[in-house]
């Protein structure tokens, strides 16, 4: 019963990426990066706002953090 709640859990961080959508989110980290958004090897509060406010603006998908951020495992 708990690896079924712990399994529905993460499937609800999930989200399904096109190959445009990666682009253009990988465009919109570049951008922040160039912006300093982004110290050491992370992006600030700021930049993560940056981030999920651009992604949803180009795309009409408005992911959260987490979701943005399990792109990359």
């Amino acid at each position: 019963m708990l690896k079924d709640i712990i399994e529905s859990l993460e499937s609800f961080d999930e989200a399904a990426w096109t190959k445009k959508m990666l682009q253009i989110f990988c465009d919109i980290c570049i951008k922040a990066i160039n912006m300093g958004m982004r110290h050491n090897t992370h992006f600030d509060k700021i930049g993560w706002k940056f981030l999920i406010t651009s992604f949803k603006e180009q795309t009409d998908h408005a992911f959260t953090k987490t979701q943005l951020k399990n792109k990359w495992d």
